[in-house]
């Protein structure tokens, strides 16, 4: 299986690494909450909520003892509670021909990545980060968060004062999850991937343009899991076409074997 992703040409030629080492290929992950729009997330977490509601329906937890107005988030931050860990988020889609709101994004000239899924996943095993496939069936995602609320629900608790975990609590986890993994029904057709990590404020790059102050956190995923370029613009943009075959050849992915046209000719 291959999963597929959008980047600027700009954003491959940079992060490209061929000195020393396994060839790598760097990309700039995203903070997730800070990088798409605040309903999406919300979303999951509003699952997570009805969750925690019809559990105490099933127990027969009164309101008075409810943990349903429990904050996920720190105060005036946009901070999940629990550990100091932010979600850094790179997005792959199963389907190559999904047109996708990340594309919006990309800067042109553009690329579009086809990694090899097997590689990919054992990459992200050796170096501790996730490659989650993103639910979207509704009932699913409410069912198997109220089925760990019979570990959870006692491991965690709120006051007026302060939300907090017994030490083998889980709980931040389905925060993490439900942000990082639900996606509404509609998106279904994206069939979304997304490799992540999680790092503390102290441990990311920032970056101040436009107006705006953003975090990032690069990542290195191994050239050989790619398993082909392509470059839409071919045919408007020869020029950059044909030096994006000779930089392929220079850091070790022929084009003959990797980059699109030059395969169906």
């Amino acid at each position: 299986m291959y999963l597929y992703t959008y980047l600027s040409l700009q954003s491959f030629v940079e992060g490209c690494n061929v000195s020393g080492g396994e060839n790598a290929l760097v990309l700039q992950a995203e903070n997730l909450l800070h990088a798409v729009p605040s309903k999406e997330y919300q979303y999951g977490l509003s699952l997570l909520r009805k969750a925690i509601r019809l559990y105490e329906e099933q127990k027969g937890i009164s309101l008075e003892k409810s943990k349903q107005d429990i904050p996920f988030f720190r105060e005036k931050r946009r901070l999940l509670i629990g550990p100091e860990l932010d979600i850094y988020k790179l997005s792959f889609y199963a389907d190559e021909h999904v047109i996708t709101s990340q594309l919006q994004l990309v800067e042109h000239p553009y690329l579009k990545l086809a990694f090899d899924y097997e590689q990919l996943a054992e990459h992200c095993l050796f170096e501790n980060m996730f490659l989650i496939r993103c639910k979207y069936d509704e009932e699913e995602v409410v069912k198997n968060f109220v089925s760990q609320m019979d570990r959870e629900y006692d491991k965690f608790f709120y006051d007026e004062e302060h939300s907090g975990f017994t030490a083998d609590s889980h709980f931040f986890s389905l925060l993490y999850n439900a942000c990082l993994e639900v996606k509404e029904p509609r998106f279904a057709g994206e069939q979304e991937w997304r490799l992540a990590v999680l790092r503390s404020p102290s441990e990311v790059d920032y970056r101040y343009a436009d107006g705006k102050l953003t975090a990032s956190l690069p990542l290195s995923l191994p050239l050989a899991s790619i398993r082909r370029v392509t470059f839409p613009d071919h045919e408007s943009d020869e020029l950059n076409y044909s030096a994006l075959a000779g930089f392929m050849q220079h850091i070790g992915l022929f084009p003959e074997r990797y980059l699109e046209r030059l395969l169906e000719e």
